[in-house]
């Protein structure tokens, strides 16, 4: 598991140093775009109510309407991004999973294969067990 999370973080340094093609001042001048739009909507844009998600706290501590949208509007820019880097990720975990698999003998992958299958059935046995407790 520390190995995977390690792999991680070193995927996400490796895309934001190599790949990245989003600077701070970009960044701030997508800000201050999304500002000025937000600024600039019509009255039907301003009267649908914004949608997402504000961080901890931030409902407690009295913004404005267009602050929220503002906020919307920045998470969404960079869901863009975590999304693309999480395909890498995953894409890179993938290909760790294989290369550690073809390090196993037939033998190992045998026995991996029926310990994996225990597991499942095990975990298939708990929720049946939990759906029949709640029904």
């Amino acid at each position: 598991m520390n190995q995977r999370f390690a792999t991680m973080i070193a995927v996400a340094g490796i895309a934001l140093s190599l790949g990245s093609q989003f600077s701070v001042e970009s960044t701030i001048g997508q800000e201050k775009a999304a500002t000025k739009d937000a600024e600039k909507a019509t009255p039907a844009k301003v009267a649908s109510k914004p949608r997402g998600r504000l961080p901890q706290y931030y409902g407690q501590i009295g913004l404005s309407d267009k602050q929220r949208q503002q906020i919307y509007d920045v998470q969404a820019n960079y869901k863009k991004q975590i999304d693309e880097l999480q395909k890498q990720i995953d894409a890179l975990k993938a290909k760790e999973d294989a290369e550690v698999v073809a390090v196993l003998t037939p033998e190992q992958k045998k026995n991996l294969d029926e310990l994996l299958a225990a597991a499942k059935k095990a975990a298939e046995e708990r929720r049946s067990k939990s759906k029949k407790k709640a029904s």
